[in-house]
């Protein structure tokens, strides 16, 4: 199984600069909630973004896809999706997918649920989620916090 987590936009904006443009406390209590005890794949962009305190992401197994990053304290280092997946696959545990752009892109049709924390307010941003077939999707769950909505997706395997 593989779960995408994401918090976006209504306009799917994730990202500026290669920055989240929010910080919502929620959500970040929410993202710790789901991914800790997990595996996290992430790219290079996202993995660079985690301030030092928080690289590699603690209690998570990290694992950062990238053709052009060296080997990285705290993370395993892979070129590719399929290499990632089959090291995140040996620690027979939950695996998320966080980002950023390229990787939501790539993995998507790979994933099984998706995790949204959909922003209540408009930012800018240069970094966009991918557009998803909703009809594909079966939502099981749904959360109202002040800042966002939760929306958890299984994919309808018998769409």
């Amino acid at each position: 199984m593989l779960d995408i987590i994401v918090a976006m936009t209504k306009d799917r904006v994730i990202g500026k600069n290669g920055r989240i443009p929010w910080h919502i406390k929620e959500d970040m209590a929410l993202f710790k909630e789901l991914t800790t005890n997990n595996v996290v794949i992430m790219g290079r962009t996202t993995w660079q973004s985690l301030p030092d305190r928080y690289r590699p992401l603690p209690d998570r197994i990290n694992i950062v896809v990238s053709s052009t990053l060296s080997s990285q304290d705290g993370a395993t280092v892979c070129d590719d999706i399929d290499e990632a997946m089959k090291v995140a696959k040996t620690h027979e545990r939950g695996i998320f997918c966080i980002g950023g752009a390229q990787l939501y892109k790539a993995m998507l049709p790979l994933a099984d649920m998706l995790h949204v924390s959909c922003v209540n307010k408009h930012y800018d941003g240069d970094a966009y989620f991918p557009e998803v077939d909703f009809s594909k999707w079966r939502e099981v769950e749904s959360k109202t916090f002040d800042e966002f909505t939760y929306r958890k997706y299984v994919k309808d395997n018998n769409l």
